[in-house]
């Protein structure tokens, strides 16, 4: 084991996040799924606390993630798990799953991200950034962003946008988190490859 995937969390809140990389979209641009993916995989190739799975998970450039996830104006088009299947294959070490919420999925976005976070794993989900920020609904595009610490209370995400790092109540990031289609993505260790359990860190 090469130091610890865990960081401190940044705020004054009592658990360990993910120690995921910084890396920043253009604030302008609509690919915060190609920002959420690449960071989500770096961290796995880069900090994953065990060796084997580092090895074995090739960090992507932008553009192979550009080669398998369209964007259009609003973001992701033609949502499907084809190429996140198809991306995940040249990366090695991952499987990526797109997930519906209303379709077995917990009811909590804690309860969710939980069970990757559990296996040193994050998981991205979109969510109403409009209304994080200004408290309005619908008034903007989905926007994807990694869920990196899990609390009691209080749940973390990375944001490819300029926020960064950002820790929030549970309850209001469940409110923002997308109750439509392509709500998350769960990143899982390809088959043959055994997690890391938080626990036993």
């Amino acid at each position: 084991m090469v130091g610890s995937p865990l960081i401190a969390n940044p705020g004054e809140h009592d658990y360990d996040i993910l120690h995921m990389p910084g890396y920043r979209q253009a604030q302008s641009a609509p690919e915060c799924i190609h920002y959420s993916l690449w960071l989500a995989i770096h961290y796995v190739a880069n900090e994953y606390p065990d060796k084997n799975v580092r090895d074995r998970t090739q960090p992507p450039k932008l553009d192979l993630i550009n080669d398998h996830i369209d964007i259009g104006e609003l973001g992701w088009e033609n949502v499907g798990q084809q190429p996140l299947t198809q991306l995940a294959s040249e990366t090695g070490g991952l499987k990526l799953h797109l997930k519906y919420r209303y379709n077995g999925l917990p009811q909590r976005v804690d309860e969710f991200a939980s069970e990757g976070f559990d296996q040193l794993l994050p998981t991205i989900i979109w969510v109403d950034q409009v209304l994080l920020k200004n408290n309005e609904r619908g008034k903007g595009p989905m926007h994807g962003v990694v869920v990196c610490g899990v609390g009691n209370d209080h749940i973390t995400i990375e944001d490819p946008l300029v926020e960064g790092t950002t820790t929030l109540e549970i309850d209001r990031l469940d409110d923002a988190w997308d109750p439509e289609f392509n709500t998350a993505i769960e990143v899982r260790l390809r088959d043959g490859l055994e997690p890391t359990r938080r626990d036993e860190l």
